[in-house]
């Protein structure tokens, strides 16, 4: 009987564990192959047998009939690949019974030659087709072996017949075991090979699937990006017209815009950092707020707790900044003793909302402006519109004040 090696070590992990039941399945169906062959070869016996001598013998009729229905019921119970030990037993009573099936027809039949052939093809079948495992393809040759000495001492009285028998079937015998591990190493090496390939692709896929990633991620940042450029753009032109519009003169113009269109640019290269995640209140100020601030005045914030997320930093940092600006003009920053207080918290009743409460103090006194002029506007109704939020500036007597209240979109 054949034998291929315990397949189920070769690899580890899902590799091993795909290889053990491509084995299983394979074992099963060889087995199968197999046992049809060996109920064929006893019906095709069995027929010849009662047309050429009727039912004479009908001890070897019934030894056929058992065989049959022995390896009928293994072909019934050899379904699940998955009961490896118990097809094992399964397949080996079968062949076994089959063998001494085969010495007795050769016995009752007085015939010493035809089983020997009969079972030298069992042992040639059986180490072609079924990769049985080391001890129980040893057993099966043993069995065979044994039978094939059992009917030749039974039948064969005479010592030339011995010797003709046994020469005629050792070496065939031989053929068969070298014939099995041959195969067995061939069978090993094409399971390696299988498994490698099996490992290639799968590494192919996944560098297909990473490389789709990839490909999908940089669409969208492509996409992203033009968005941002388009806002970014549209941003600039804006602040440019405004600035025009608001500014009295050419003289004044200049410096205004140029503040603006620098401020945008550090919010802009802040978020690129964060990967556009979004800044503290924190970050926001020392980015907007502290370039302003003058000798002796300070800037002090306060929050624990005030993430500002990336949709809403560049509203909120240009309003920061036209609160800075106004400040190191005519406000808190503009004079040595003069502070800046912001403070900042997240209401996380119903949906959260960010509240941010500027106050100057310690500055020049302030009053209403006569005018409000682009920087006013840019608080109070362009961070409302971009941010559905809200913003109301106080000119008290000892400072500026703002109040803002942004609501901060979910988590996507």
């Amino acid at each position: 009987m054949a034998h291929t090696g315990s397949w189920a070590t070769v690899g580890r992990g899902e590799g091993a564990h795909d290889l053990a039941a491509d084995t299983d399945r394979l074992f099963v169906d060889r087995v199968r192959l197999g046992l049809w062959l060996v109920n064929a070869g006893i019906a095709a016996v069995f027929v010849g047998w009662l047309l050429v001598n009727g039912t004479s013998r009908p001890l070897l009729s019934g030894i056929q009939a058992l065989n049959f229905l022995v390896v009928a019921a293994a072909l019934r119970l050899l379904r699940d690949p998955e009961r490896r030990t118990l097809n094992h037993v399964v397949a080996f009573v079968a062949y076994a019974v089959t063998i001494v099936s085969t010495a007795g027809v050769g016995i009752v039949a007085g015939d010493g030659t035809t089983p020997l052939l009969i079972l030298v093809g069992m042992s040639v079948i059986a180490a072609v087709l079924v990769p049985w495992r080391p001890a129980w393809h040893l057993a099966g040759m043993a069995l065979t072996v044994a039978a094939a000495v059992w009917t030749v001492a039974t039948v064969a009285t005479q010592p030339l017949l011995w010797l003709r028998n046994a020469g005629a079937i050792a070496p065939t015998l031989i053929a068969a075991v070298y014939l099995s591990r041959t195969l067995s190493r061939q069978r090993a090496e094409a399971v390696r090979a299988a498994r490698e390939l099996r490992d290639a692709n799968r590494r192919l896929e996944r560098e297909i699937e990473e490389r789709r990633k990839t490909e999908t991620a940089l669409r969208f940042a492509m996409r992203e990006l033009d968005h941002r450029v388009n806002n970014t753009l549209a941003t600039v032109q804006s602040v440019a017209e405004q600035t025009l519009r608001s500014s009295p003169s050419m003289s004044a113009f200049a410096p205004a815009f140029a503040g603006r269109i620098q401020a945008l640019a550090r919010i802009h290269g802040a978020l690129a950092a964060r990967r556009w995640d979004g800044l503290t209140v924190g970050e926001l100020v020392e980015l907007l707020v502290e370039p302003h601030r003058r000798p002796g005045a300070s800037v002090r914030v306060d929050s624990p707790d005030g993430f500002v997320p990336g949709e809403l930093v560049r509203a909120l940092g240009m309003a920061l900044h036209e609160l800075a600006t106004n400040a190191a003009r005519y406000g808190a920053l503009s004079a040595a003793g003069g502070e800046v207080v912001v403070a900042a918290r997240v209401r996380a009743d119903g949906d959260a909302r960010l509240r941010i409460h500027w106050r100057e103090r310690g500055g020049p006194p302030v009053g209403e402006p006569a005018r409000r002029g682009f920087g006013t506007r840019l608080i109070e109704e362009a961070l409302a519109y971009d941010t559905q939020g809200r913003a109301s500036l106080g000119f008290a007597a000892e400072g500026v004040r703002c109040d803002i209240e942004l609501p901060i979109p979910p988590p996507s």
